[in-house]
């Protein structure tokens, strides 16, 4: 970069500053009058007029223990004014509700007064001031206290008039909920866990899909989302209920993967999915509508099926047997459980033909299992069968009974009433039991 040449002749030429401001001032920048102390009339006599407009229109004088902050403001203003001799003979001819005291003496008085007193004497109201204003530090507690402090009341805080509302209207046109929607530890997420688990894996298989929130009037219990990242599950729906423009919008019962829960409404619930760029629906699955219909909901825990099949076997001696099936439990579905029926001696070794089955939750089955066998104890075929590998076996989960009997049994074990029935060994057939 090239250096930079300066003209010193040009430079001698420019004006200093002293010779901008000693010369004459065309525009009139520099007639400006000074503010005023605040120990001058004018300045002090119009913050004292706001104390007597406020008597104007409450009746009483500014009290320090007031509810409304201006007044306790006013109030400290007042005192300090009671206080400070050099402004009462100033404000007392503006004094029309009589709020200060009269003066004591006369200023020129009050000015040899000071003039005669010794000076190490003027120390000590320093020193008092200084303890006064550190105990009134230490009884500071908020910003309430500060605002109706001595020292603050000494601020212009100008007009209060800018606070009053001209065109802004403050009238409420939303409805004030009834309760506020909190988030809180969920104190049962343990049966909630597997759920979470289970959705997490059928959106890795692409078993469940998740989409777009659309619309709320579709929430039910068990459905579940994708709210800011975080997987919730909609555990419970309230009493019905409307908001304000008719909609409805119960409260709700949420669970989210992360432990916690919620008391969301409905609309505030769909508000939140539909303005949240990654909120989702997870769509159900074939299987969850099929529980929907049969009354089975989230919380309800599949531990298995109950099946009843009949054997294709060709031996003369099974074909004999008239409605020959078994009944058995699996943790499985049906058709993984029998695809190796031609090996196994539990399905007599040979094909089978499944005729019903029946899901089982919230129940131990195994004990499900043997009370189904203990009632049908009678029906239960008694016969010795020699397998493919030369040994002979006792088939035990194999009965000479109706389908219909059986499924029968089997509901009614589920819902309690097996114990108004009884077996009738004669016809294969559930009978009620005489009182």
């Amino acid at each position: 970069m090239p250096p930079i040449n300066h003209n010193r002749r040009k430079a001698a030429d420019r004006p200093s500053l002293d010779d901008i401001f000693a010369g004459p001032d065309e525009f009139g920048l520099l007639d400006v009058e000074a503010k005023k102390s605040s120990s001058g009339a004018p300045l002090e006599v119009s913050r004292f007029e706001e104390i007597s407009m406020f008597v104007d229109q409450k009746g009483k004088a500014p009290q320090a223990d007031g509810r409304d902050l201006l007044e306790k403001r006013l109030a400290r203003r007042l005192k300090s004014y009671t206080a400070r001799e050099d402004l009462l003979s100033a404000l007392k001819p503006y004094d029309r509700h009589n709020l200060l005291p009269e003066p004591a003496a006369s200023n020129q008085e009050a000015t040899l007064h000071d003039e005669e007193r010794p000076s190490h004497a003027s120390s000590e109201p320093s020193e008092r001031t200084s303890k006064t204003d550190v105990g009134q530090a230490e009884n500071v507690t908020s910003l309430d206290d500060i605002f109706a402090s001595e020292a603050f009341s000494e601020f212009d805080q100008g007009e209060d008039s800018i606070f009053d509302p001209v065109h802004v209207s403050f009238d409420k046109s939303r409805e004030e909920p009834d309760e506020i929607a909190q988030r809180r530890v969920c104190q049962d997420f343990y049966a909630f866990e597997p759920i979470f688990r289970d959705l997490h894996e059928k959106l890795k298989t692409g078993d469940v899909k998740a989409a777009r929130f659309q619309q709320a009037s579709q929430v039910q219990p068990g459905d579940a989302f994708i709210l800011e990242g975080v997987m919730c599950l909609v555990d419970e729906v309230g009493e019905y209920r409307e908001d304000n423009q008719g909609r409805y919008d119960p409260r709700l019962r949420i669970i989210f993967e992360n432990g916690t829960e919620s008391n969301h409404l409905l609309q505030s619930l769909a508000k939140r999915l539909y303005q949240e760029p990654t909120g989702r629906r997870i769509i159900r699955d074939a299987e969850s509508i099929v529980d929907a219909f049969n009354n089975v909901n989230h919380k309800d825990k599949r531990v298995g099926q109950i099946y009843f099949v009949t054997t294709l076997s060709d031996k003369p001696a099974l074909r004999e047997i008239p409605n020959l099936l078994k009944i058995g439990y699996t943790e499985l579905t049906v058709d993984e459980r029998t695809k190796n029926a031609e090996r196994d001696t539990a399905f007599l070794e040979a094909p089978v033909k499944k005729l019903a089955s029946i899901e089982c939750y919230n129940l131990n089955p195994n004990k499900f299992e043997t009370l189904i066998h203990g009632f049908l104890h009678a029906q239960r075929i008694k016969m010795t069968l020699t397998g493919k590998d030369g040994k002979e076996y006792h088939p035990k989960e194999w009965f000479s009974v109706p389908l219909e009997t059986a499924r029968e049994v089997v509901k009614r074990i589920i819902d309690g009433s097996i114990v108004d029935y009884r077996m009738d060994n004669t016809t294969g057939r559930l009978v009620k039991k005489k009182v």
